[in-house]
């Protein structure tokens, strides 16, 4: 099996387990926005944000750990010993935890650590899943957390109308539902013992994971922080618009999420072939046509279809779209040029990228935000992620020679600016006549790699 396809084949599987859900929880954002006034769905959306960042701090990405050293694993006592020792440093940093809330007061506290705890070892369970190559195991555990999630939304928003007390309980339960599925279906149970606890390997793993989390930490500054400081200057109800404007570009980032978990994977595998420079090359092409495409489809196609999912109390948000629409194509950029740290275990210069580009977002976010309110926020982004995506172009160079096709590019550049611009005069009839014209050049654009799939499709069914 080429290495293409077999990056095709886990980004299927694993695209079959996700994006289903994604899209049910899209198609539930007209009932979030009705339900839920502005400042109760900024109030949700601020606590998930927390949640967020502690995951990284109380799970030292530890799950991340268990999957790189998983994929060198050559045997059963290797898997043991891996498994193991990610496991129970999870306990002991969740024990650690449940004891450093006990004496926080606050109403939602017990289910942030509910949360916490069920999360942390979902993600450990998904990814020992696809460190044993149980790659439908994943999709289907991933499936089951994200179903459970949505279906007990519905039930406690719609008829129970337990508000946000209502969505934070269905995001417990759906991840507790992930960690039991994953843990009998794999028999996880069956890799796990004190005897098998290797300190060797504990302070390896550890090595690997713990530079991920000041790393993880600068993602969640360059993704949420702009979401705490709205609330803080702006308020609740502001950090509600803000919410609504980033779901769309999260759709957008959703698609990219799947296919950067199986390139994690075969890029980490295939980076020692004698040909990396140019399968990477040939990848990274591809791969930028095809989420450019997508970023300037969501652009061109949401002035006519915004209304339907957005109820017109959060109109507001449809101004920063756009803006973080680019600013994910930029992210795009800098999760497939990240890889290459990942492959060569150079966890430390993932954090050094990210940590410089967190600061200066959060600087130009309160620079900017008395200024031009809300936008302050989506512009802050972008800063960051083109910042780091020029870095990492740039730091790159010292591991591969990736040839980068500069005039495909500069199209990619002219064609944003022109479908924003259009954008932003809402006009409806502009908006419908680019439709096709958007089409057509996208069908033109990607047509060596839609002859591939077409290809490969016909030869399975």
């Amino acid at each position: 099996m080429s290495r293409s396809v077999e990056l095709a084949k886990k980004t299927f599987i694993i695209t079959l387990g996700k994006i289903s859900t994604q899209f049910i929880t899209f198609l539930l954002l007209p009932l979030y926005t009705t339900l839920l006034s502005t400042e109760e769905y900024g109030t949700v959306d601020l606590i998930m944000t927390l949640v967020q960042l502690l995951i990284p701090i109380i799970s030292l990405m530890m799950d991340q750990g268990a999957f790189r050293y998983l994929l060198n694993c050559s045997s059963e006592e290797d898997k043991k010993k891996t498994i193991s020792s990610a496991f129970f440093i999870l306990v002991f940093l969740s024990i650690f935890t449940v004891i450093s809330t006990l004496f926080i007061c606050n109403t939602y506290k017990i289910w942030v650590v509910f949360i916490l705890l069920a999360t942390v070892f979902s993600n450990l369970f998904l990814q020992i899943a696809r460190g044993l190559n149980r790659t439908i195991d994943y999709a289907l555990g991933s499936f089951f957390c994200s179903a459970v999630t949505i279906v007990l939304n519905v039930l406690c928003i719609a008829f129970l109308r337990m508000g946000t007390i209502g969505i934070l309980a269905a995001t417990f339960a759906g991840n507790l539902i992930c960690c039991l599925f994953i843990f009998f279906r794999l028999r996880i149970i069956q890799y796990i013992s004190f005897k098998h606890i290797d300190k060797g390997l504990v302070l390896e793993e550890l090595k690997y994971s713990v530079p991920l989390v000041p790393n993880q930490l600068s993602v969640w500054v360059m993704n949420s922080s702009d979401r705490v400081i709205i609330t803080i200057i702006l308020g609740s109800a502001a950090n509600g618009i803000l919410a609504v404007s980033h779901k769309f570009p999260a759709i957008y980032m959703t698609f990219f999420n799947i296919f950067l978990l199986a390139w994690h994977e075969t890029a980490a595998v295939h980076y020692f072939d004698e040909d990396r420079d140019k399968f990477f090359s040939d990848m990274l092409e591809k791969v930028i046509s095809i989420f450019s495409t997508l970023c300037l489809g969501i652009i061109v196609v949401l002035p006519l279809v915004f209304g339907w999912f957005v109820n017109p109390s959060y109109h507001d948000a449809y101004y920063n779209i756009p803006i973080y629409l680019i600013a994910s194509l930029l992210n795009v950029v800098v999760g497939l040029l990240g890889v290459v740290y990942v492959a060569t275990k150079n966890t430390g210069e993932i954090a050094k990228t990210t940590i410089v580009s967190a600061i200066i977002n959060i600087i130009v976010n309160v620079a900017l935000i008395r200024l031009i309110g809300l936008y302050a926020a989506s512009i802050s982004t972008f800063v960051g992620y083109l910042i780091t995506m020029i870095y990492r172009i740039h730091d790159t160079k010292k591991y591969l020679n990736i040839k980068y096709n500069f005039t495909q590019y500069c199209k990619i550049v002219v064609a944003l600016a022109v479908t924003t611009v259009i954008y932003y005069l809402e006009n409806k009839v502009i908006s419908i006549i680019s439709v096709p014209i958007f089409i057509i050049i996208a069908v033109w654009t990607n047509r060596n790699t839609l002859k591939v799939i077409v290809a490969y499709a016909k030869k399975k069914f």
